[in-house]
């Protein structure tokens, strides 16, 4: 398969735009720009629950979705002219920024569909500021804490003893 968007010339701004406009219809109260330079390398926002304000970082990599359009062309998947500059450096931001909004929308179209709630679905990216850490961040640096793994034998009982 492809990279999904990968012919995009969807301007990062409207995509951004087009990302607050879904965040706001869903629920959230704020919206934060990270900047590298004069880049927007992330977005925060937080959502009330119960009179409280949780915050949620949507992870970005533009290097690595280059790397994966790099992989792309090199594996005949994409045309060549995506590795020539300025093409690389303006498409990786595009489809980067596209692929999130899209992921976005559809998680939160799980809200209209009421097969969960909006803190639910975003939970991984409930952000803790004080840590600079996502709850998956979290979860990762202490999973055994979460799963018991050593007891996961008993858990889940081998299926081929029936």
């Amino acid at each position: 398969m492809a990279v999904r968007n990968y012919t995009t010339s969807i301007q990062v701004e409207k995509t951004i735009m087009e990302i607050e406009q879904i965040l706001v219809k869903f629920g959230a109260k704020g919206i934060y720009k990270d900047y590298q330079g004069a880049k927007i390398s992330g977005i925060m926002f937080f959502l009330l629950k119960d009179n409280q304000k949780i915050p949620f970082k949507i992870p970005m990599s533009i290097e690595k979705t280059r790397t994966i359009i790099t992989k792309a062309v090199n594996e005949g998947k994409l045309p060549r002219r995506y590795l020539q500059e300025p093409l690389r450096s303006e498409q990786g931001e595009r489809v980067a920024w596209r692929i999130i909004k899209d992921w976005i929308d559809s998680q939160l179209s799980l809200l209209e569909m009421q097969f969960a709630d909006a803190i639910e679905i975003l939970l991984p990216y409930a952000y803790n500021v004080v840590e600079n850490k996502t709850m998956y961040q979290k979860f990762i640096e202490k999973k055994e804490q979460y799963l018991a793994l050593e007891q996961q034998d008993e858990v889940m009982p081998n299926s081929s003893q029936d």
